[in-house]
């Protein structure tokens, strides 16, 4: 989504994109609640949690959806990469979730792969830098803030509002800039949000299911789809340096993912006992 929104940013600006992403993604949403209960899942029980979570989540949408045409992504992900890092971090007060030093140096040692990679040393810092660094302190207490909210209200209310929200501010933004898309342009759009709503049901799933620190590492997983991206799409050539940094970088993650595995089958026998 990121490289479409990359793509799309040279001919629209951010509101219009960001309309169809929340408009769309309201399709695969509808057949998530289709057959588990319709739109009575939409009603929350912490509404001023929801508004909380709908304007971080929104400042983080407007915010990359604003960078990602203006900067190249490679320094857009460098940046973005201290997602990890502050979700761990704010999962401790907000979540009371227990992060022990085993994870938090496994984060840090997958950040410090993306340093590697990604070379942040070398980007002139400027507004658009902290236009990202805001927008993933934004995505990283959203993204909490949806794990908290896991507890009380179905994801489809959490997508659902965040969506229509969206659609509406995104509207109000797009109008004086609307550029009406060409054919092939309203495929990409529509498609846009069809990912985007896609991966949000997925990611809301995930989060219901697995603490915020154990995730939280694998974002360092998406740098490979990226340098993918990158090169066939925009003709972005990986640094040496990536072939030093990935390492780090996939290691970190199956070090929590198998951590967690132990930690379950201790608390398993220790329930047991």
């Amino acid at each position: 989504m990121d490289a479409m929104v990359k793509w799309l940013g040279d001919s629209y600006g951010p509101f219009q994109m960001m309309l169809f992403r929340s408009t769309v993604a309201l399709v695969p949403l509808y057949f998530l609640v289709r057959g588990a209960g319709g739109i009575r899942l939409f009603r929350s029980t912490r509404p001023l949690l929801q508004v909380f979570r709908i304007v971080t989540g929104f400042g983080s949408l407007l915010g990359f959806f604003y960078v990602f045409p203006r900067m190249p992504l490679v320094d857009a992900y460098a940046i973005s990469y201290a997602a990890p890092l502050f979700m761990v971090a704010l999962a401790v007060p907000i979540l009371s979730e227990a992060v022990g030093w085993r994870r938090w140096s496994a984060v840090a040692v997958g950040f410090a792969g993306v340093l590697v990679m990604l070379e942040p040393w070398n980007i002139s810092v400027h507004w658009l830098s902290l236009v990202v660094l805001l927008a993933t302190f934004c995505y990283s207490l959203s993204t909490v803030l949806t794990r908290l909210i896991s507890r009380h209200d179905h994801d489809a209310a959490t997508i659902f509002w965040f969506c229509l929200f969206a659609s509406a501010v995104s509207l109000i933004g797009a109008i004086p800039e609307w550029k009406w898309p060409t054919l092939a342009d309203w495929f990409w759009l529509c498609s846009l949000g069809v990912i985007g709503g896609v991966g949000q049901i997925l990611v809301t799933r995930a989060l219901r299911l697995a603490p915020t620190s154990v995730l939280a590492p694998f974002d360092y997983s998406s740098i490979v789809l990226a340098m993918l991206y990158g090169y066939l799409w925009f003709k972005e050539q990986p640094s040496p340096m990536v072939w030093y940094g990935l390492p780090l970088v996939i290691g970190s993650g199956l070090y929590i993912l198998n951590r967690e595995r132990v930690r379950a089958r201790e608390l398993s026998v220790a329930a047991v006992a």
